[in-house]
């Protein structure tokens, strides 16, 4: 079962009640696609605590003025901040990595040459021919 299926357990109803939006402005927020509900074989809405939460947050938006496209704009963009977010960690991972290799490749260099160093002899100098 995947997360979203087995997150997704409040019928619209429910939903409605826990964020105090009516069920046909719920279906409003889904047609312009700011909130994405599971939906059953049968079609049937299924609603997780993140759609409720999403609901909410929507509803306080309009009531501070926003409309529903400029609320889907910000959804878009947060969406894009946090891929990126995501790439950032990733890449940072990364460059952890090949700094770990290249420490690792560089120790392995000094210790390999540290056998063929040969100390010359500086106590008897060679004697210059006339």
């Amino acid at each position: 079962m995947n997360k979203s299926k087995s997150d997704a357990v409040y019928f619209i109803s429910v939903a409605s009640s826990l964020s105090g939006i009516h069920p046909q402005t719920i279906r409003i927020y889904e047609e312009k696609g700011l909130v994405k509900p599971y939906r059953t074989k049968g079609g049937t809405r299924r609603y997780s605590q993140d759609n409720i939460d999403r609901l909410i947050q929507i509803q306080q938006l309009t009531q501070r003025g926003m409309n529903l496209e400029g609320i889907k704009v910000i959804y878009e963009l947060k969406s894009k901040i946090d891929d990126l977010h995501k790439k950032i960690n990733n890449l940072e991972d990364e460059v952890e990595e090949v700094k770990n290799i290249a420490r690792k490749r560089e120790s392995a260099i000094h210790k390999s040459y540290k056998h063929e160093i040969v100390i010359k002899d500086t106590t008897k100098t060679p004697k210059r021919k006339p």
